[in-house]
């Protein structure tokens, strides 16, 4: 098992969150109370894993890469209410990609812990977490629209359209500087709730907004993609105009887009509320990490495959 098991000491179980800038006064995270000190925690407690590290990294690149054109396509075409989302998402995936794929990887490589590099690894945490919160809140607008528009409905939701990206905006810098980060551990591989400093409980890092998060939006986003499908199958089965039936088969390349992002998003979440609570192989503690990076960075590969209106902007 790669979970290392909740430590013990005297600190309190109940503690007063405080807003990211200041982080250094919470007890929990001051790493100068316990030895080793500042790079000696590489070299006690880290561990070096240069071919995750470097793929993660070539991961990000190659993703970062393949996105400009695609932001570019999706700010064209920002008039539209679901191209605006799906623009919106697209900088909430390329900011998460610096994050848990190019910052992660060089903290892999490094070997580096929380109290190697404390701002560095907890920036990292906290705004690749609020992204992550905020790229599930984007999904869950966008399987929304979709089903008010198969449902000729969508003049209702498009109306409403700014003023949700900007709820789904504050939702996502709330868990970023207003909750506890996930911080990298060369040692496991991933992100965890606990820095692994040695004598505070584990509970006590616990982010419980981020697992209701996981639980509920990523869960509701599924629910809403069977919906979606449900709907999608009902509609072609009534259509009776050859025009109809174009128009619903149409739609089937954005279905397929849609269920292939919700299919790694329910794989990153459920994994990692998993580990952070659970003893865990660490090969599934890879596979999460992993899960969410593809979650972020699989999108633009999507729409240049599946999405016209994209590829015809790239060109």
């Amino acid at each position: 098992m790669a979970f290392a098991p909740s430590s013990m000491g005297d600190a309190p179980m109940v503690r007063q969150w405080l807003p990211i800038w200041q982080w250094t006064s919470m007890y929990e995270y001051n790493c100068s109370r316990v030895r080793p000190i500042g790079h000696e925690w590489t070299e006690i407690r880290g561990e070096s894993h240069p071919i995750y590290g470097y793929w993660s990294m070539f991961w990000g690149v190659v993703c970062e890469i393949f996105y400009v054109p695609c932001v570019y396509a999706l700010f064209k075409e920002r008039r539209v209410p679901c191209y605006r989302i799906m623009f919106w998402l697209a900088i909430v995936d390329v900011i998460a990609i610096m994050c848990n794929s190019l910052g992660f990887g060089f903290i892999l490589i490094e070997g580096s812990v929380f109290c190697s590099r404390p701002w560095f690894v907890w920036m990292v945490g906290c705004v690749g977490l609020g992204m992550w919160c905020g790229a599930c809140i984007g999904c869950l607008l966008l399987v929304t629209y979709r089903i008010f528009e198969l449902m000729n409905m969508s003049k209702r939701f498009e109306a409403q359209t700014n003023i949700l990206i900007v709820i789904a905006t504050c939702y996502a810098l709330y868990f970023a500087f207003l909750t506890p980060p996930i911080l990298t551990n060369s040692q496991f591989n991933a992100m965890f709730y606990d820095p692994f400093i040695g004598d505070v409980p584990t509970e006590v890092y616990v982010n419980w907004p981020h697992t209701a998060n996981n639980l509920l939006i990523v869960m509701t986003s599924a629910t809403l993609y069977i919906i979606l499908i449900t709907v999608l199958m009902t509609k072609q089965g009534a259509m009776s105009s050859e025009a109809g039936r174009a128009r619903m088969s149409a739609n089937y390349p954005i279905f397929i887009q849609a269920s292939l992002i919700c299919v790694f998003n329910v794989a990153a979440s459920l994994e990692y509320i998993y580990m952070n609570f659970f003893p865990t192989p660490q090969l599934l503690i890879e596979m999460g990490h992993i899960s969410w990076q593809i979650s972020h960075g699989v999108p633009p590969f999507i729409y240049l495959l599946l999405n016209k209106t994209v590829r015809r902007h790239c060109r």
